[in-house]
């Protein structure tokens, strides 16, 4: 009985933190699904839109067709930024 009690005490003590590690991960996971599924980005630089649906390569050198983050057939990497072409600066894309 005296060991249900300790572990009941330290499930209770441990929940909070895992609850909060949760939604810190329910957050990340949420922004890179929101542009996961959008097909286009604004730059924060200039305004205009940068596309993620089209023709990538991966860093491993494949060049795939589809979404900006589909992951490599080859390496199964995703990429870390998109580059605007109205202005030239990257932008930094969510992590899986």
């Amino acid at each position: 009985m005296n060991d249900l009690v300790v572990d009941l005490i330290l499930w209770l003590l441990a929940s909070p933190v895992y609850f909060v590690r949760w939604l810190v991960w329910m957050t990340r996971r949420w922004k890179f699904l929101r542009i996961a599924y959008a097909p286009s980005l604004i730059c924060r630089n200039c305004g205009q839109k940068i596309s993620l649906v089209g023709i990538w390569r991966c860093g491993c050198g494949y060049t795939y067709k589809g979404h900006v983050l589909r992951e490599c057939p080859v390496c199964g990497s995703l990429p870390r930024m998109a580059r605007c072409y109205g202005c030239g600066v990257t932008e930094k894309l969510p992590e899986s």
